[in-house]
């Protein structure tokens, strides 16, 4: 009887999920969002508000955290994953660029407007400190936290929509960067702000995490090499992640920057990286449908009766900042149009990095901390609410989602449909005849499934610039466009490979030189079927160009062939 209270609690947590999930869905909503509200209504928040006793009490939040963290902790892992040399080095400087403009802008508008607010309005001194000396504090510690994003939210959201392409990439990159640089700069301005200034634990505080988690990361590579099978895989990470998190907790350091750090070595260190990556996405999903319930659960409404005019500054500030921040780094550091656009949506969640500074902050500043706790927990309901709508918005319009993606998130199977299909796979379990057909996912038109944004080469662009921008691609062929854009051909790998035995040739080759015109490409129009036939007479192609028919230069996306498969199996299975 002692656990009870336990496997109800996780039980509601999960059937609570599906509720919560089957419901975003039919409001046209991210899952995640669904799920965060799940918990908001299940947990102790919400009843208060009604007079009613919670589904979901303080004392079970508190035994089941320990999923929350261990779900956390796999987020950063695969957001630390991001930052592989190969990945970077294809952005070179621009990446940093961006992230610069993003999180500076960001940081000097919050910063800034919580400054004037309190030295003009509010007028709240904290300890022995002057009102100048408060606001400047206020400012700086509420732009350091402004940067963080939400890397739970955001990489939840990526899954469900099955996102994919450079807007993608570069998203769960500058998450990656906008939390290493929120916790490490809010650490050292905590040690300055409180008068400890440089010392032994400053260092401790910002480097031992990364030092712990490099260290982690690296045995578990070479502990790696000795496993053969995924189920082995999968122990390997969880174990090593969980070990991370335990460690960090006893040496009192950040977990999520040991976690982040673990995964950016593992990733650069292990050959069998993506084999580990692959074999524990097959189990991950559960803990973090938990992870969001819990968090939901945690969320105080009655913060934003608190947030007060300097919550609605940073809320605004914060806004604004990641949209113009990032538009002005992907304009500096010459990325497309698509990112200068979408990217700031995508990066606007924040949930568990932010209220973990917070946190630590009334820990170890308890009047300083509990003024600036209330602002950033009333915010988080804001952001966590209102962050993954944002993300899915920045993903659908960049191109990265597959329409069939969204239609089946808007029309999910009713409660007498349900019924239905039990029915009848009983009756055919049971050798009983029926006479129901199901309609033939042949019949999908390849502009449901199509990826619309498209990486292209440019036809001048050299041989070792070419080697070094297909690295990181997972196709085996690359369209090529000239300079006006037009569509002209296809470069195909084994091309690339023959040339790798003539080096006195590669200074003089450029992408136009390799081009092999487009045998096979198919159009928007065309149905699934006519292209699965196309596949399977084309058996080493992994995925065709999608041509506007009136127009074959104009290039309007890809149709891989993973994709068209993973069609006809999900509506088979709907069936």
């Amino acid at each position: 009887m002692h656990f009870l209270h336990l496997f109800t609690a996780l039980a509601i947590v999960l059937l609570g999920s599906l509720v919560g999930g089957r419901l975003a869905a039919l409001l046209r909503l991210p899952r995640v969002t669904g799920y965060l509200l799940a918990g908001l209504l299940l947990g102790p928040s919400c009843a208060e508000l009604l007079g009613l006793p919670p589904l979901l009490a303080e004392d079970a939040l508190r035994e089941l955290d320990v999923l929350g963290n261990l779900a956390l902790a796999l987020i950063m892992v695969n957001i630390g994953g991001q930052f592989r040399t190969d990945h970077l080095r294809r952005y070179r400087h621009r990446i940093a660029i961006f992230s610069l403009g993003e999180t500076g802008l960001t940081f000097v508008l919050v910063a800034v407007s919580c400054f004037l607010v309190n030295q003009l309005l509010m007028n709240v001194v904290v300890g022995n400190m002057t009102l100048t000396q408060t606001s400047l504090a206020f400012g700086l510690l509420l732009g350091l936290i402004a940067i963080a994003t939400a890397p739970a939210a955001t990489l939840m959201v990526i899954r469900e929509y099955e996102a994919a392409g450079p807007v993608t990439n570069t998203v769960l990159t500058l998450v990656g960067l906008n939390n290493l640089a929120s916790v490490l700069l809010f650490i050292l301005a905590e040690q300055l702000l409180t008068g400890s200034g440089f010392s032994l634990q400053l260092f401790s505080r910002m480097f031992g995490p990364l030092l712990l988690g490099g260290l982690l990361g690296f045995l578990m590579s070479v502990w790696g090499q000795r496993l053969e099978q995924g189920s082995e895989y999968k122990i390997l990470l969880l174990g090593g992640i969980a070990a991370c998190t335990a460690l960090s907790l006893a040496l009192q350091v950040d977990s999520l920057l040991a976690s982040l750090a673990l995964g950016m070595v593992l990733a650069n260190s292990s050959p069998r990286w993506h084999r580990m990556l692959e074999s524990l996405r097959q189990i991950d999903y559960p803990l973090y449908v938990a992870f969001f319930v819990l968090a939901g659960a945690n969320l105080h409404i009655q913060t934003l009766g608190h947030i007060g005019l300097l919550g609605v500054i940073y809320v605004i500030a914060r806004t604004v900042g990641k949209l113009v921040g990032a538009w002005c780094g992907a304009r500096i550091g010459g990325f497309s149009l698509r990112e200068q656009r979408y990217v700031g949506a995508t990066l606007l969640a924040q949930a568990g990095v932010a209220i973990g500074l917070a946190r630590n902050l009334v820990i170890d500043w308890p009047e300083m901390g509990a003024l600036l706790q209330t602002v950033v927990l009333g915010a988080v309901v804001v952001f966590e609410i209102f962050g993954p709508l944002a993300v899915r918005h920045g993903l659908v319009h960049s191109g990265e989602v597959p329409l069939l993606s969204l239609l089946q998130k808007q029309a999910p199977q009713s409660a007498l449909e349900g019924l239905h299909s039990v029915v009848h796979h009983f009756r055919a379990s049971l050798g009983l005849p029926d006479g129901h057909k199901v309609s033939d996912p042949g019949d999908i038109l390849v502009r449901h499934i199509m990826r619309q944004n498209v990486e292209t080469l440019h036809n001048d662009t050299g041989y070792h610039e070419l080697l070094r921008l297909i690295a990181h691609s997972r196709y085996d062929r690359f369209p090529v466009v000239d300079q006006r854009d037009r569509f002209i051909g296809m470069i195909n790998y084994t091309e690339i490979r023959s040339l790798l035995f003539e080096p006195d040739l590669a200074s003089l080759v450029v992408a136009g030189d390799l081009v092999t015109s487009v045998q096979h490409a198919v159009f928007p129009q065309q149905s699934l079927r006519e292209v699965l036939d196309l596949f399977q007479q084309q058996r080493d192609v992994s995925f065709f160009p999608v041509v506007d028919p009136d127009e074959p230069t104009r290039l309007l996306g890809i149709l891989s062939q993973n994709d068209v498969l993973s069609a006809f199996r999900r509506l088979a299975e709907k069936a």
